[in-house]
């Protein structure tokens, strides 16, 4: 098995593009882990690296958009190409 001396990396594909995972070993053998400057739990970084995986392997960027869009309700004031 290959092991890559970047630990978002794994086989040479970039699942932290953002740069907002970290990874430390402690002396005590320990991992500290934080995502976004916040602590978190092994496990999650875990999920977190198992997600960006399969989005990774479904062609899509391993990092979901923070920006969310929202169309609205009811008809709208924007004309289509199609009317005129």
């Amino acid at each position: 098995m290959a092991v890559s001396k970047d630990r978002h990396k794994p086989f040479g594909v970039d699942l932290d593009p953002n740069k907002d995972l970290t990874h430390t070993t402690q002396p005590d053998g320990d991992v500290k882990v934080t995502h976004k400057g916040e602590k978190i739990r092994y496990m999650d970084y875990i999920d977190i690296m198992e997600e960006r995986a399969t989005r990774k392997g479904e062609g899509k960027s391993p990092v979901k958009s923070d920006m969310k869009l929202f169309g609205g309700f009811g008809k709208g004031t924007l004309k289509k190409a199609y009317e005129h």
